[in-house]
């Protein structure tokens, strides 16, 4: 009876404080500061590449060197593999634009990091009527890495821009713009190339809802609706771009990942799991209620096309060392989550499940795998503040 009151008047609580015009704005403004108070990014990486003789983040060398000739970049071998980058358009463009001024397009990488999260909760709020539902899915997945992660990296792979676009491309049903948003997202990173296909996922479970029709039949037709056609062209246009400008540029290009997964190897193996694990957290929650809605709602072919295009997921991440990275290009498949949960659950129920998975996103501490068995912790400001001052005062506690 104590825990049932707690979560009531938590809930009442909740509610009372989303109030106002700007309810939405708030909800996610107050999200993202406790985001970044749990997790604060490391911003002393990026002073340190600032400073004339600081250590410079290689990324960045490249994007740099890339901004300034497309077509023939120096240093491509640079400390790490550069060649994976080569076909990355969008951070040099703007390394070109701003004159390589790092801050500028990092603060804007932030700010499409905040109309992302705000996007989505205004998303969730259209399905739902709800604030509080709204609230507790807004607060559990800006603590989650495909949100820590637009503000953390400061190493310069850009990764909160493909995001954006790929959620623009989500929410959007104009050709034009899902196209456009889908190349930007594409230049960004390959791993949005494989998330074009979520985009169709998410596509089809919207429309076998709307027309509740969850026949093989239906959800074929599906793949040649509009939207998901523009995917398709898009997926086209990337590909005929990048096979010229590969022949007629880098015709002995390869990719050094290629070949067995890397994350199989000795080196690597021992981040598989807490990434698996680490990349959704408590949304793992929301993911298996609204498997388990589709079992029991017999949608049997709905719930096989989404466990293949999550074990496509999988299978991508596997072939890379930053696997929380590929992971976090998964976030339809919490939008889809979501969106089966709401549509089909009562809002008791709806609110439960939320509740859980907020309260472990919030207190999961944010780890993720780097590769080379190398998993970082992103302290939150209170031990960040220590580390300072033990640097600061010389008394090499975490030295």
């Amino acid at each position: 009876m104590i825990l049932e009151n707690f979560y009531k008047t938590l809930i009442n609580w909740i509610e009372s404080k989303l109030t106002g015009q700007n309810w939405l704005w708030k909800l996610t403004l107050f999200s993202l500061a406790l985001s970044l108070f749990l997790a604060f990014p490391p911003y002393t990486l990026l002073l340190d590449h600032l400073r004339e003789n600081g250590v410079k983040l290689d990324a960045w060398v490249f994007i740099q060197n890339q901004g300034q000739d497309f077509l023939h970049p120096k240093d491509m071998d640079y400390d790490v593999r550069r060649e994976n980058m080569i076909f990355r358009w969008t951070l040099p463009l703007l390394s070109l634009l701003t004159h390589h001024n790092i801050v500028l397009i990092l603060a804007l990488q932030a700010i499409l990091g905040i109309l992302f999260l705000k996007k989505i909760g205004a998303y969730i709020y259209n399905i739902s009527k709800d604030k509080v539902t709204t609230a507790l899915f807004v607060i559990a997945l800006a603590n989650t890495f495909v949100c820590v992660w637009t503000f953390a990296d400061v190493h310069g792979y850009g990764d909160g821009f493909a995001y954006f676009f790929l959620l623009f491309a989500l929410l959007n049903r104009n050709p034009i713009a899902i196209f456009l948003s889908l190349q930007v997202a594409f230049f960004t990173d390959e791993r949005a190339v494989v998330a074009g296909g979520y985009l169709l996922l998410w596509w089809m479970v919207t429309k076998a809802y709307e027309k509740n029709d969850f026949s093989f039949s239906f959800l074929f037709k599906t793949v040649f609706a509009r939207e998901s056609l523009t995917v398709i062209v898009a997926w086209l246009v990337y590909f005929s771009i990048r096979f010229y400008v590969q022949t007629q540029y880098f015709p002995h290009h390869s990719y050094s990942t290629i070949g067995t997964p890397v994350l199989f190897a000795n080196a690597h193996r021992n981040g598989l799991g807490s990434s698996v694990w680490g990349a959704f957290e408590g949304t793992w929650l929301l993911m298996i209620a609204a498997a388990l809605i589709l079992i029991l709602s017999k949608h049997y072919w709905l719930f096989i096309a989404l466990v293949v295009g999550f074990c496509i997921l999988l299978a991508t991440g596997i072939y890379v060392h930053d696997i929380d990275r590929a992971l976090a290009y998964g976030f339809p498949f919490l939008l889809i989550a979501g969106y089966i949960l709401i549509k089909t659950a009562s809002y008791r129920s709806v609110k439960l499940v939320l509740f859980f998975t907020m309260v472990i996103c919030v207190s999961h501490p944010q780890v993720f795998y780097m590769g080379y068995n190398k998993i970082l912790w992103l302290e939150p400001l209170p031990v960040k503040a220590m580390m300072y001052l033990d640097n600061l005062l010389h008394w090499n506690y975490f030295s």
